[in-house]
């Protein structure tokens, strides 16, 4: 027994080196946390909105509304591991005051009405090969189709998402819904071409989703520069298709067209910006047949102010079986940095016959939002 124990207390050193060496090697080096450290980017954006409906429309009357986002994501590269990839998840809530109640218009007046709910927003892959990008998972498809950059300061919901398909198809995967889907570009000399295909029901993209239709959309996009600025043109299509049951609440059988344009030039110190888009979808069943939106945005104007913007837009939508057979809205906004990132906006629209019925609205709004990464 003795000489057992002897060779134990000979060994035991030798032992725990082993041990702790095994130890060490199973953890990360400090320049792999380091790296792993760099991969992850979060962000969180707060916004919280007034909406008053001075006159007109259903009846004049003042809500709140307030969101949140905040997600992260991680980079492949800076991990070290492949290049091109990402992983993204964000998570969005949502408080509703309903403004339409008052307004009763059909296109939105802010960009941020949505149903209350708080839910598992974005959760997706991306993969970059040379100049291709692929994405699979749960997307908000109007973050890449149909989107206008010049027009993002703007409220009114039709210059971010045009009102021909987010009328006729409530369930289209756009904020503030996203869904299940798989989609792809390729960019070369100034061109980029898309093209993707998402469940049919993004207001519950978990819910059977085989089986709630699908849509399907396409884009080409041609950017260069013109004179002293520089533009880009967008042409793109979709088609929704949806079972019989599910029509009513999520859209019919339909497809539809639409194109943007922006232009962007510096003239005298300000930045200058501009933008048309224009969409179609005149199958009968849809009751909005036809979209026209128009604005311009100014940077930098004032020297002591350089982070403010201010912009003026017109959004028009056309509406089948109405009294006046659209519903205009004329909108002006101005941005204002408070501090580092917190800003203050005001905006006023007047909305001429909304919903193409109701009596003209003047309706004022102010938004703070505040950004953090």
């Amino acid at each position: 027994m003795s000489d057992l124990y002897n060779r134990y207390r000979a060994c035991r050193p030798a032992c725990l080196a082993a041990l702790i060496l095994s130890c060490l090697s199973a953890l990360p080096s400090i320049a792999e946390a380091n790296y792993l450290s760099s991969a992850v980017s979060w962000n969180l954006h707060l916004s919280l909105e007034g909406i008053d409906n001075f006159s007109g429309g259903i009846a004049p009357g003042a809500v709140g509304n307030a969101t949140a986002r905040a997600g992260f994501a991680f980079n492949t590269s800076r991990a070290g591991w492949w290049t091109g990839g990402r992983l993204v998840a964000q998570f969005l809530a949502i408080q509703n005051g309903n403004p339409e109640n008052y307004v009763g218009d059909t296109q939105g007046v802010n960009a941020f009405t949505g149903l209350n709910r708080g839910a598992l927003y974005q959760l997706y892959y991306r993969q970059n090969i040379d100049n291709a990008t692929l994405r699979a998972g749960l997307i908000s498809a109007n973050d890449y189709f149909d989107s206008t950059g010049v027009a993002s300061n703007f409220l009114n919901v039709s210059y971010g998402f045009g009102s021909a398909m987010g009328i006729n198809v409530p369930g289209a995967s756009s904020y503030p819904f996203s869904s299940l889907g798989v989609m792809g570009s390729y960019s070369a000399d100034g061109w980029t071409g898309m093209v993707g295909i998402f469940e049919g029901d993004a207001i519950h993209p978990f819910r059977d989703p085989t089986h709630r239709g699908d849509m399907i959309w396409l884009e080409a996009d041609k950017s260069g520069s013109l004179g002293d600025g520089k533009y880009t043109v967008k042409v793109g299509g979709w088609r929704n298709r949806q079972l019989p049951q599910y029509q009513a609440t999520l859209g019919n059988d339909a497809s539809g067209m639409y194109t943007t344009g922006e232009y962007r030039w510096e003239m005298d110190g300000i930045d200058w910006g501009s933008f048309l888009e224009f969409e179609a979808a005149p199958n009968p069943v849809n009751s909005l047949p036809w979209y026209m939106g128009a604005g311009l945005r100014l940077k930098h104007f004032w020297a002591v102010r350089p982070r403010d913007s201010a912009g003026i837009g017109m959004a028009r939508a056309w509406l089948r079986g109405a009294p006046y057979n659209a519903e205009t809205d004329f909108e002006g906004y101005y941005s204002a940095r408070i501090v580092r990132r917190l800003y203050l906006q005001t905006d006023l629209q007047y909305v001429v016959h909304p919903s193409a019925v109701y009596p003209n609205a003047l309706v004022g709004i102010v938004r703070l939002h505040v950004t953090f990464s």
